[in-house]
């Protein structure tokens, strides 16, 4: 590959990384504004989430049809590869944490049983929890660093036991409602979700390794401790 086209791809590899931070961009956002409204029982608010999550669709397909273009016509190598295929893997997982956001915000409610308060409240900070392992798997991706990102699904554990220990609680509830008997179980299945953005980072993160090492390591728990993940 000339120098010419190098650096023509090097142009095109940038605007292909500027749309999936775009979207990385929104899919923080959402989550924040889910947080924001499933805390503070603002129905508005999350009508903007719900809204939001169709942008964040729209930005995952162009990232795939570009990833798609670049491999095609422009025949990368090595990291250039690697950091197209990772791009197009990333993308699908932010778009499920897009939907995690907007089915938040399906859930808030203008009025609320005050002794669901505290879960409404635990469940909102596993959302910032989300929110942050989000904003720093970006910051890993931008400079591709494969230790940055074991650091971040590292943060995958912290969510876990925050489910747990939800989990746990909302099964010690004794429902004396229909309605209370309804939200609890809605509140069981939001933790779920509030859990699975852990997971779709510490997805993002293990691709964000393979853009710099070539490998996709198994991110969690005591594995992360001295993984050992040669260059390739």
């Amino acid at each position: 590959m000339d120098e010419k086209h190098t650096s023509m791809l090097d142009e095109k590899m940038r605007f292909f990384q500027e749309l999936l931070i775009q979207m990385v961009n929104r899919v923080e956002e959402s989550i924040l504004l889910a947080h924001a409204a499933f805390s503070n029982h603002d129905e508005e608010l999350a009508k903007k989430v719900i809204a939001n999550d169709w942008f964040i669709d729209q930005l995952q397909e162009m990232v795939e049809n570009d990833g798609v273009r670049l491999l095609i016509s422009e025949a990368p190598y090595g990291h250039y590869m690697r950091h197209i295929i990772a791009g197009m893997k990333i993308v699908s997982s932010l778009e499920r944490m897009g939907d995690h956001a907007a089915h938040m915000a399906k859930m808030t409610r203008g009025e609320d049983f005050p002794r669901f308060a505290p879960f409404v409240q635990r469940i909102s900070e596993m959302a910032l929890l989300g929110a942050t392992m989000t904003r720093r798997a970006v910051e890993a991706f931008i400079d591709v660093k494969a230790e940055k990102a074991i650091e971040v699904a590292a943060m995958d554990d912290q969510m876990d036991r925050l489910r747990d220990e939800l989990n746990r609680d909302l099964y010690a509830l004794k429902p004396e409602t229909e309605q209370e008997m309804e939200r609890i179980l809605n509140l069981h299945y939001l933790t779920k979700e509030m859990e699975r953005l852990g997971d779709h980072v510490t997805t993002i993160c293990r691709w964000i390794v393979y853009m710099e090492k070539g490998q996709r390591p198994k991110l969690n728990g005591p594995k992360l401790q001295n993984p050992a993940i040669p260059r390739v």
